[in-house]
């Protein structure tokens, strides 16, 4: 991030005085309710202005190549094609437009971790009620090494196997919210590639925290939030 004259911030308590915190208030859980740069404020707010000023041509002419060019943006950023981005209100929106398009069949079975965010996993319990699939949670307890997580992950797919289950997706976080760790989401995409199985990666916390490389890992579906 840089200042109004295009010198580049470090990361730590420099990049402060790019965002409008009060300077008396400790922020500690951005993940819920964090805040934007001042030059996002201000190029939203210039958005704003347009729309204002010229709403017809803002809305019928123009506001459609301002999407893909954000879009595009987006994609650079992940490293896919822009048109295989979409925008929605939020990561969670985007997990239950995947789930719910889904056609499930008995002995299908959605597999998640305990670790999942919670509106999320209402969303499985919800599809276990209203459809023939099943939900098989991975109990995680941390302290855990990746390999060992990846590796209980591995068991349970493939005893749903061995039980004549199909597991059809499974849904991962990229960083967990509770507690906040960093799961191994991209060796986790590649099991399921090796089973059958789609990946719905939750990324709610990936944008801006990790260097994500969506067009090398190739997950089936992936969902993240740019305000976090």
């Amino acid at each position: 991030m840089a200042d109004g004259k295009g010198t580049r911030t470090p990361f730590g308590h420099g990049m402060l005085s790019h965002f409008l915190f009060d300077t008396s208030y400790l922020p500690l859980n951005h993940g819920s309710f964090g805040t934007y740069p001042k030059t996002v404020r201000d190029t939203l707010r210039s958005y704003q202005d347009l729309a204002e000023s010229r709403p017809d041509d803002f809305f019928r002419y123009n506001l459609g190549g301002y999407v893909d060019s954000a879009r595009s943006a987006v994609a650079h950023l992940l490293d896919v094609d822009a048109g295989e981005c979409v925008f929605m209100s939020n990561a969670t929106t985007g997990v239950n437009t995947v789930l719910r398009s889904l056609v499930f069949e008995k002995g299908d079975i959605i597999v998640y971790f305990s670790t999942i965010y919670g509106a999320c996993e209402k969303t499985v319990q919800y599809m276990r009620e209203t459809t023939p699939v099943e939900g098989s949670k991975v109990e995680v307890t941390y302290p855990i090494d990746d390999q060992d997580l990846v590796a209980k992950f591995e068991k349970t797919i493939g005893q749903l196997k061995k039980d004549g289950k199909r597991p059809r997706v499974a849904i991962f976080d990229t960083v967990s919210s509770l507690p906040g760790v960093r799961v191994p989401w991209e060796k986790l995409v590649e099991v399921c590639k090796l089973e059958g199985t789609l990946s719905l990666v939750d990324g709610a916390h990936g944008i801006g925290h990790l260097d994500l490389k969506l067009g090398k890992v190739q997950p089936d579906f992936f969902v993240s939030n740019c305000h976090k």
